[in-house]
């Protein structure tokens, strides 16, 4: 009478959330393989702790993502290594060639592409490099920050969006002129 059977047992919080931690992992395993074949292993492994940790920690501090990573290390010499690998290069050029070059398999000729001008606010930072000023929609206001261009791919009869290029940069930065030094 007592006796409960295993389809009968609820998992426990703890186990789905290891399940579906791994289901996670693999796919971001997957996709990062997609993005990383021609970069060396170190590389990879950073690209991909890094896209894990990310969305694990729904944050971009290395200090969460480090954190998520759980690895059996000291939690600073995680932080150190992805803060080391984070500053060796710019990957963003690789990157968005490698994502152009996969993107550029599911463009048709009747594909819409979206080209999105965005910012970043970044209104309590003081030392960052290349802070610029950016209009901050969500407060309706001038403030500092980074500007993004991002351009994405939909095919008029699917649902899929295909990221194509995105780029974070600053006008401070840079040599290049300014949206409204251009219109003059």
């Amino acid at each position: 009478m007592g006796k409960e059977f295993p389809q009968n047992r609820k998992e426990s919080p703890m186990r789905d959330d290891s399940i579906i931690t791994e289901k996670v992992k693999t796919e971001i395993e997957r996709f990062s393989q997609l993005l990383t074949q021609e970069f060396t292993k170190p590389k990879k492994k950073f690209i991909s702790q890094m896209l894990f940790g990310i969305q694990a920690s729904r944050d971009v501090k290395l200090s969460n993502i480090s954190r998520s990573l759980d690895e059996d290390i000291k939690l600073i010499k995680t932080e150190n290594r992805l803060s080391r690998n984070a500053q060796k290069e710019d990957l963003t050029k690789d990157l968005n060639e490698i994502i152009v070059r996969q993107g550029s398999k599911k463009i048709l000729p009747d594909t819409i592409l979206a080209l999105d001008l965005s910012d970043i606010a970044k209104p309590f930072a003081k030392k960052m490099d290349g802070l610029a000023h950016v209009w901050n929609g969500s407060e309706g206001k001038p403030d500092q920050g980074y500007w993004i261009l991002a351009v994405t791919a939909a095919n008029v009869d699917d649902e899929a969006i295909v990221p194509l290029y995105s780029e974070l940069y600053s006008y401070e930065a840079s040599s290049l002129p300014t949206e409204n030094q251009i219109k003059g």
